[in-house]
């Protein structure tokens, strides 16, 4: 494969919540089930706000919004109501997941995943779904300072991959 520069591709990064497993609404009704343990609304609005952002952008976020939240007991709150969804439905990979994977190992592309999650849970649900191994790197929203939509973690992958932009 080449760039519209008509350079070689030789490296892939994925994203995980709702590119590669569907998480993403997993997460944002745990959002809400947190919010309502707090008797806050976190309503679809705040939700389009910390979409895709690691936990201390969610946590500078909420507190500006909520000014005396437990910050802390929320986010376990959701953390808890997603590993309880999750223990009961499983996760669901995205269809053609494993073709593509198995299409870019075979092809010998570097693979990246580059996710807001943490590091420990971007692990954890790609054992679960049998996936980890085709990942030469994983860059996680607890391993950089500045959380998307900053191509900060971006540029980190492709740093650790070793290849050109």
């Amino acid at each position: 494969m080449k760039n519209k520069n008509n350079q070689k591709i030789n490296a892939v990064i994925f994203d995980m919540d709702g590119t590669m497993i569907d998480t993403e609404k997993i997460k944002e009704n745990g959002w809400k089930y947190a919010g309502d343990c707090q008797n806050i609304v976190i309503d679809d609005n705040i939700l389009s706000k910390i979409r895709g952002t690691n936990k201390e952008y969610c946590k500078e976020f909420i507190k500006e919004k909520f000014k005396n939240i437990n910050f802390e007991k929320l986010y376990n709150s959701r953390n808890e109501f997603v590993e309880r969804y999750l223990n009961i439905n499983g996760i669901k990979m995205k269809k053609g997941l494993m073709e593509i994977l198995d299409f870019l190992k075979t092809n010998q592309y570097k693979i990246a995943v580059a996710s807001s999650s943490e590091e420990e849970t971007i692990r954890r649900y790609l054992e679960k779904i049998n996936v980890l191994d085709f990942f030469d790197v994983i860059v996680a929203g607890d391993m950089i300072e500045n959380g998307k939509p900053n191509p900060q973690i971006y540029l980190k992958a492709i740093e650790l991959l070793n290849v050109p932009k």
